[in-house]
């Protein structure tokens, strides 16, 4: 019976053992995914980012293609202009030339005011776009992490339900062992009172040993 007891309290040790060990090892686990993820979305966003940046270049420099065509087409209109006046009215006046300057010098002010502009509204829009996807990553993070909480909490639930059912078990066993101790040394005092009956001798003790009540 003692080598059940003991195979018994054995097996209960072994499975919480392995548990616990599951236990480890899931959480690791857990943690190794949740700081490869962490890697991949910091290469994701540099990528992104790179991706942005040569975006940005090309619509920049599309810009300033368009922008010189349309500088072009504007000093051509102003030649057009200057030539027909000089071909009606002779050479130009100081005025005309004056009107001139000023009206070129509006046109670079004004296209200068635009290409800052569609600079501004670009890189808005584009940390516009980047800040939701990182709040759409870190919300997906805290999702994960709040799911390895509550997994890391259950399996420390189980891991306490099994200590105390070991515990239980355990004491259950050294219950019984006194049970049948008692039940033993009850046998023998009964055995040796009925061979020894009349003679008045009392039931040798072994020393230290006291009698067990059974509760």
């Amino acid at each position: 019976a003692s080598q059940v007891e003991k195979a018994k309290e054995l097996e209960l040790k072994e499975q919480f053992d392995a548990l616990r060990r599951e236990h480890t090892e899931t959480l690791q686990e857990l943690q190794r995914a949740h700081e490869q993820e962490k890697l991949l979305l910091a290469e994701s966003h540099h990528r992104s980012e790179a991706a942005l940046q040569e975006t940005i270049q090309a619509l920049n420099s599309q810009l300033k293609s368009f922008q010189d065509r349309m500088k072009r087409v504007e000093e051509s209109l102003l030649r057009t202009d200057y030539k027909k006046h000089i071909q009606e009215h002779g050479s130009p006046s100081p005025f005309w030339e004056q009107e001139l300057e000023s009206l070129h010098f509006v046109i670079e002010m004004k296209n200068e005011h635009i290409h800052g502009l569609d600079k501004k509204l670009l890189h808005l829009e584009t940390v516009e776009e980047r800040n939701l996807l990182l709040e759409e990553k870190v919300k997906t993070l805290q999702q994960e992490n709040e799911d390895l909480q509550v997994r890391t909490q259950n399996h420390l639930v189980m891991a306490r339900q099994l200590s105390e059912e070991l515990q239980a078990a355990r004491g259950a066993l050294e219950k019984e062992a006194q049970l049948r101790d008692q039940a033993r040394r009850e046998k023998e005092e009964l055995l040796y009172r009925v061979l020894n009956a009349g003679d008045g001798s009392p039931f040798p003790m072994a020393a230290g040993e006291v009698p067990l009540i059974a509760t």
